[in-house]
Formats: C-alpha cells, structure tokens, sequence
C-alpha cells in the first residue's frame, strides 16, 4: 500500500545569496551584490513516521515499530522555487545541501532515502564529423576541402539530480538544460534515520550560479536548523 501525506503549508523564505568570493581568493566583494529575488525556499518541516501515522499501511507499520528500539524515521519536506524567466542574469544551477548531525551521534544519521532522485530532459545533438585532407579530423569552423556527415542523438540532461542518498550530507543539484530554464516551484522531501533517542539538526545551505559574465557563485546558509527529535 502506498501511503500519501498531505502537502504542509511551508513558510516561505525569499533568499539573498552574498557572493562567494572568498573562494575566489578576491577580497574586494563591493562589485558583486547579492543575488536577490530569484530563489524562494519553502519550509523545511518535519513529521516522525511512528507507527501511528503508519497504521494505514500494516507491513510499514510493523517495519516501524520493530526499527524503534534503534532508529527513528522523519519525513522532510522543503520546496525551492525560481523566478520565472526573462529574469537576467539567468540561473545557471542552483544546489540545496543539508547537513545532519545529531546527538548521540552513533548510530549516524543519514538520508534513508530522496525523492526526486533525478528528473532529465530528451535533448536532440546533433552533431557534424567533419573530414578533410589525409583523413584528418577538422573543427567547426573548417569549410574548404571538407566532407561530413550529421549525426543526430537523444541526450537526457540532468534538471534535478540527488546526490549524498545514505549519507548525513544529502542535496539536489539543479542545472539548466537546452530545454528548460531554470524556474517555478521544485518539491522535495526526504526519509531522515536518526538514533532512535537522539536529536538531531538539520541545516540548510542554497547555493546559485549566475553569468556576469563569468560564472559567479552566491551561497546562504539557513540561521535556524530543522529539530528533530521524539515530540516531533
């Protein structure tokens, strides 16, 4: 039996991302405000998957119940939305990172599982081998003496891909594609496993990338870290 939860009411959080400069090794940050108005996350939230709010689902419930004496299961759920294009500069990718930590901190905690695990585009290549004197491979630009021939592909570029499943540092990187730019409400959600008497933090941190014209990145961590823990 699948069991469905019903969409939280997320509280909204418009982000400023200072830039990374430090990164860059640049001391002087004045040239490059932060990037505002683009990206909106929404929550987190939590709920603790206990039996109870398992009882629909008899199997699940039982697999809960027998989990209880070590490990406690939360679900978590955070939406990010992008502002829909023609914003300039556009939105080369976009990463959301977390981080649990918990005390105790054996056993560790870790994303049980994610979703979406990874969303993709059908992109068309299309694609010229170009041949010319004594066989030699020429580039794009080559016309004189040349013959070729197209080759033509579907691609499937990553829009949305989870990365860290099992790990205390899961995330989802968002890249443009061809096809899509990057923008409009993105949910995600996942199945925290934690010590069963622990209680754990969740912390956030958005990363974005935008052409000015080099790429430039402008990252905000979340002051306040989701709690997890048995009251939940």
């Amino acid at each position: 039996m699948l069991i469905e939860f019903p969409d939280p009411q997320l509280p909204a959080h418009e982000l400023v991302l200072p830039p990374d400069d430090a990164s860059r090794g640049e001391s002087d940050t004045s040239a490059t405000p932060p990037l505002a108005g683009r990206i909106t996350l929404g929550g987190p939230t939590a709920l603790r998957l206990t039996p109870d709010e398992l009882s629909a689902d008899p199997e699940l419930a039982r697999y809960a119940a027998a989990e209880a004496g070590r490990h406690a299961y939360h679900l978590v759920r955070l939406a990010v939305t992008f502002s829909p294009t023609p914003q300039r500069p556009r939105l080369e990718f976009a990463h959301v990172a977390l981080n649990i930590t918990s005390k105790p901190d054996e056993p560790a905690p870790v994303a049980h599982s994610m979703e979406p695990m990874r969303l993709s585009d059908p992109v068309e290549i299309s694609r010229t081998r170009r041949l010319g004197p004594q066989l030699s491979l020429l580039g794009a630009d080559a016309s004189l003496g040349e013959i070729g021939r197209s080759v033509q592909y579907i691609s499937h570029q990553p829009l949305v891909e989870a990365l860290g499943l099992q790990s205390g540092a899961p995330a989802w990187e968002f890249r443009r594609t061809r096809a899509h730019e990057l923008s409009g409400c993105h949910p995600l959600s996942l199945v925290v496993r934690t010590a069963a008497d622990a209680v754990t933090e969740v912390t956030l941190t958005v990363s974005a990338g935008v052409r000015i014209p080099l790429l430039r990145r402008f990252t905000r961590r979340l002051p306040d870290p989701l709690r997890l823990e048995a009251t939940l």
